[in-house]
């Protein structure tokens, strides 16, 4: 037995109702904590994208245990005392439950509606200052302004008067894949990591390393940081199912060019179009068509793939997949982004009843 180890799961559908009905199901199957993303838009396929926190708050008062989180809130659409605002009414309401994830965003949740989005040097410090200004508004009160001076936020004798349940605050997870400063900011003032991609054990080690160094660096204990892993977990035949993982990471690959380069295939990106990169990419009908055509036309080594598969996922037996997931264990995982990439198979009930009880 190894020591216990969070599960969560990510709430993507459109319907509200079938959300909820997955929330519930989560609290019950026992998983930590439920996470919903927090866009205006998303890549295909195009459709309408519900509202995170007030998904979130519906979630919460049908369900008693389960924790309530952003997989992130991006702090170039709303100002941190507002995101302070919303979290502590979330953490109220549901008994302290909420948890805050904040990144540095995206090109199609801003450009499009007049938001610049800026270089990623502002953006960094956007997060950092953001985390900042939130944990020191969530101390505030009428008697007990504050205040804070920073090179993108300010207060001046700021206060909120709504104090969170949780304390000292509610948990705050930075979202970052590649970034080095993100991951040390994530080290030295966040409760928590929240990786947005797959990673090889070796990546995914080499990650907490960073967040390592930022912890050591503030005086802090790596232990008291969660750190996250997103590992696509597929309970069945391997040889089966390997065809259309490959197919499922080829996907991921285009969005995200990071993984050309963790695979091994770099040469590879000459295909890729800068612009379809997650952070960068804005959906539309062009956009849409130009992935599709990328996709369809890539050509990633078989080998590569296999690697992917192999290093990146936890599938076979639950045994198998028990094993695959103790590696980032030891690479320095303590929580797991239970993620299943098949469309036509869900795999969270199986999950929490083979899998799950192991890391208890």
């Amino acid at each position: 037995m190894v020591k216990r180890i969070l599960f969560s799961r990510e709430l993507v559908s459109t319907d509200v109702h079938e959300n909820v009905k997955n929330g519930v199901a989560a609290e019950r199957q026992g998983y930590h904590c439920v996470w919903v993303p927090d866009h205006l838009v998303d890549i295909q396929p195009p459709t309408a994208i519900l509202d995170a926190w007030t998904e979130l708050a519906y979630i919460g008062s049908r369900t008693k245990r389960v924790r309530l989180a952003s997989g992130v809130t991006d702090t170039q659409r709303i100002h941190p005392a507002k995101t302070a605002n919303i979290v502590a009414t979330l953490d109220n309401i549901t008994k302290g439950r909420a948890v805050l994830g904040i990144g540095a965003g995206e090109v199609m949740n801003t450009e499009p509606y007049g938001i610049p989005f800026e270089s990623a040097e502002v953006r960094v410090k956007r997060v950092e200052e953001a985390i900042r200004v939130i944990k020191l508004l969530w101390t505030s009160t009428y008697e007990k302004p504050v205040s804070f001076r920073g090179e993108v936020y300010k207060l001046n004798g700021a206060h909120l008067d709504l104090l969170p349940i949780q304390k000292p605050s509610p948990p705050v997870y930075v979202g970052a894949y590649y970034s080095s400063k993100l991951l040390k900011i994530a080290g030295e003032l966040a409760d928590g990591w929240y990786p947005a991609f797959y990673y090889t054990v070796k990546g995914y080690r080499e990650r907490v390393d960073m967040i390592r160094e930022g912890a050591r660096k503030a005086g802090r204990n790596i232990n008291t940081i969660d750190r996250m892993a997103l590992v696509p977990i597929v309970i069945g035949d391997r040889a089966a199912l390997a065809r259309r993982l490959k197919e499922r990471l080829k996907i991921q690959m285009v969005t995200n060019r990071y993984l050309f380069k963790i695979l091994g295939v770099e040469h590879a990106l000459e295909s890729v179009p800068k612009e379809l990169h997650y952070q960068l990419v804005t959906p539309s009908t062009g956009g849409n068509r130009m992935l599709d055509k990328t996709i369809s036309k890539l050509q990633v080594p078989d080998e590569a793939l296999e690697k992917g598969v192999d290093e990146m996922m936890a599938v076979g037996t639950a045994d198998q997949c028990i094993e695959s997931l103790e590696r980032f264990v030891k690479a320095g995982a303590t929580h797991f982004m239970v993620n299943c990439p098949l469309p036509d198979k869900d795999d969270h009930k199986l999950i929490a009843s083979k899998v799950m009880p192991h890391f208890r």
